[in-house]
């Protein structure tokens, strides 16, 4: 079984990272990172002092919610097309004649999805510390205890949101045939659903919908969306959406007729 699995996970991310919209995603990510950098290190604007690269990482993780957007948006292109694409593709049948059964290939494309968007996040937050070790030196490292304890925390609940949005947009490709509607209708969620959130929070009940317990940095700055909830109450909640929306996918693909 897990030698099956293995097989099928290095044939997806084979053709995963053989996509030229892939290859741009992990050049992008670093090279906006890099950008970050050169723009502290040439730019004497707002009075931006980095003395080192531990300096320069907390810098990049006070903008992490914004940079894992960009990690999240480009796993949820890449999620919202896995399945979808096989579709739209005409490849489906030929995917389906192999002796693997269905939720083996959901497994190893549902996993090759993850490992893309945790291994982008980390390609980002390894390219922070390298451009700041190469612009302002490492220093003597006094910082690097409570920076890497900000980085463990940003990447935990970065991580997390990527999970739950990835699988939302892996639901939503497993439903639709169509690779750039699947695609379409995950990013207008990802843009449209905090605001929805925000429009509806005099409702009590917005405190059991998705984006308004997805924003876990709002609870280390003492603002969570409402006042009574705690982030245990909202990791339960991404929790079960997460479970439901890999549940659905599952069902969803292990009935569907590709005769047709």
């Amino acid at each position: 079984m897990q030698q099956v699995i293995r097989k099928l996970l290095v044939n997806e991310l084979h053709k995963l990272y053989t996509r030229i919209g892939t290859k741009i995603m992990v050049v992008l990510v670093p090279m906006m990172t890099i950008a970050a950098g050169l723009l502290c290190f040439y730019s004497s604007e707002h009075d931006i002092q980095v003395k080192d690269a531990w300096e320069f990482l907390d810098l990049v993780l006070t903008a992490i919610p914004n940079l894992m957007d960009i990690v999240t948006l480009c796993t949820i292109i890449v999620g919202a097309g896995i399945v979808a694409s096989e579709f739209s593709g005409g490849t489906i049948k030929l995917l389906l004649i192999r002796p693997y059964s269905r939720s083996q290939i959901l497994l190893a494309k549902y996993a090759a999805m993850l490992l893309f968007g945790l291994s982008l996040a980390g390609v980002m937050l390894v390219a922070a510390l390298i451009t700041g070790g190469l612009l302002f030196g490492f220093g003597a490292g006094d910082a690097a205890g409570d920076v890497l304890g900000n980085l463990f925390k940003a990447a935990v609940y970065g991580g997390i949101e990527l999970v739950v949005m990835a699988t939302f947009a892996f639901m939503i490709s497993s439903v639709l045939r169509s690779s750039a509607v699947a695609i379409g209708v995950s990013i207008f969620f990802l843009l449209s659903g905090p605001q929805l959130a925000y429009m509806l929070k005099s409702f009590g009940w917005t405190q059991y919908l998705l984006f308004a317990n997805l924003d876990l940095y709002s609870y280390t700055a003492g603002r969570p969306f409402l006042s009574d909830m705690t982030l245990t109450f909202s990791l339960l909640i991404l929790a079960v959406y997460t479970a439901v929306f890999a549940v659905f996918a599952w069902v969803v693909f292990a009935k569907r007729d590709v005769a047709n």
